[in-house]
């Protein structure tokens, strides 16, 4: 989805869009570890600069407008709406642990009609650092008045694997296109193609579990 929105200043979409997530990721990275935090709208921001100057793609206001607020309407994947329903169907109480900011969450909440069934919004903005540190994870069994072992985290990122099993947590990989797990040192839990195959997994005879999705 961000490629198609990036398709509307370049020929190559694809290169725009990678460098720029790659550069959003850098950036909260360093700022993590030096200690300059800046939220996760400014991140993206300054990251779309570097990546447009870096492939020479000239940008205009209302065009750099645009792709900023293609973040605020990106689609889930279609298996997220029918499994997050199932397990709120079942009582399980879910949350969404971002780098994001809730003022850059809660529009892509709402846009994929997923607020109804999250139990709560979990953003970097509250504590002012990113992922992997162990800060943003602590905002997870403190909001769930939970231990962390009650907790199940499910995500998609390397690093997020390693940061969350670092900090204690139970972990669910989510690996939709079947790439090798970065060797950081931390194994999930449970790796899964898609959430429907998680909800089966948790709705089945195993225990019941809060979850947190990263």
């Amino acid at each position: 989805a961000l490629e198609s929105a990036c398709a509307a200043v370049t020929s190559a979409p694809a290169a725009l869009s990678q460098l720029w997530r790659a550069k959003q990721l850098e950036y909260s990275f360093i700022r993590t570890l030096i200690d300059r935090y800046a939220d996760w709208g400014q991140l993206t921001s300054d990251a779309l600069d570097y990546a447009s100057t870096a492939l020479g793609i000239a940008i205009g206001p209302a065009a750099r407008r645009a792709l900023m607020d293609a973040w605020l309407t990106l689609p889930a994947f279609p298996d997220v709406t029918p499994a997050l329903t199932r397990l709120h169907e079942s009582g399980l109480r879910m949350a969404i642990l971002s780098n994001g900011t809730r003022e850059m969450l809660l529009p892509l909440v709402r846009h994929n009609e997923l607020e109804p069934l999250l139990f709560a919004l979990l953003t970097s903005d509250r504590v002012q650092t990113f992922k992997p540190d162990p800060t943003i994870y602590s905002l997870a069994p403190d909001r769930f008045h939970a231990h962390i072992y009650e907790l199940l985290f499910v995500t998609a990122n390397g690093f997020d694997v390693a940061g969350s099993k670092s900090f204690g947590f139970t972990v669910c990989r989510v690996s939709r296109a079947g790439l090798p797990l970065d060797a950081l040192g931390y194994e999930p839990d449970m790796t899964v193609t898609n959430l429907t195959e998680l909800a089966d997994i948790l709705l089945g005879d195993g225990p019941q579990l809060h979850t947190a999705e990263g």
